[in-house]
């Protein structure tokens, strides 16, 4: 049952709190368009869940979204949109934007030719994240993978607001083991990530940072303005959804700052 609706909004949603990385993008770029955020904490993390539950819960969230008749969806999570979005995209009538490493990018920028990517196992472990680095970046290119789960663990539970040295001890203890002096570029492809970029900029002054939100709301506004649907005048509404946990991820959300109404949902189709 849907209790309440923005007009033709667009959605974004992933399994927590990684959306709003993305959602604070899109909003500076276009601050008229209503926003439908829906965060699936029931099935956080996606990152450890096997390619066939995940699909699953992807279509699932999808086909959930449909009902508030948005312009289009925003996958906010790389693990999804490199394992599962190619093969699902067909199977809906709504467009879906993913969010994936903006690894072109980072071969442009990496001067030493050594790479770091920071990202869930799921994720840094797929064949299909693997197909991806070796059609994008070129064969003389190191490539460092760097397990984050314990630092997307903290953010998505909040801790990374209220204690700053474990958080930080957290974050060394996951970079310290994998990182050395050729690493020149880091991305980040979790939108969870994006969080605890000051602390990573501490530790790594020389090494430039790439998350993939302001690609994500390029495309969003590209795909808005070649279809003559971009609003230009007014301001959106920011409207969020949570599927479990709703005290905890409320608790966070306002310390971060956004004071919307958070509205429980359930997944039942």
């Amino acid at each position: 049952m849907i209790l309440h609706m923005l007009f033709r909004p667009i959605a974004v949603f992933d399994s927590g709190l990684g959306s709003l990385s993305i959602i604070r993008e899109l909003r500076k770029t276009m601050p008229a368009e209503n926003i439908l955020y829906f965060a699936d904490t029931m099935n956080f993390p996606y990152g450890k869940k096997s390619k066939e539950q995940l699909k699953s819960i992807i279509i699932k969230s999808i086909r959930f979204l449909e009902k508030y008749r948005p312009k289009l969806i925003v996958m906010a999570s790389n693990t999804p949109s490199v394992q599962i979005f190619n093969e699902i995209k067909n199977e809906f009538s709504i467009d879906i934007i993913p969010t994936k490493p903006s690894l072109k990018q980072a071969v442009k920028m990496s001067k030493k030719k050594h790479i770091a990517i920071m990202g869930t196992e799921g994720l840094l472990n797929s064949k299909e994240f693997n197909y991806l680095i070796n059609r994008e970046i070129p064969q003389d290119i190191f490539i460092t993978k760097i397990d984050s789960t314990d630092i997307i663990d903290i953010i998505e539970n909040g801790s990374f607001l209220i204690h700053q040295m474990h958080t930080m001890k957290t974050i060394q203890k996951t970079i310290k083991s994998n990182f050395n002096d050729s690493i020149d570029t880091v991305i980040l492809s979790s939108t969870h990530l994006p969080f605890i970029k000051n602390y990573l900029l501490e530790l790594l002054p020389s090494v430039k940072i790439i998350d993939s939100s302001t690609a994500v709301a390029k495309d969003v506004k590209n795909f808005l303005k070649f279809n003559n649907d971009l609003i230009k005048n007014g301001t959106g509404k920011l409207e969020i959804l949570v599927s479990s946990n709703k005290k905890e991820f409320q608790a966070t959300i306002r310390y971060m700052g956004t004071k919307e109404t958070i509205y429980d949902v359930s997944l039942q189709l």
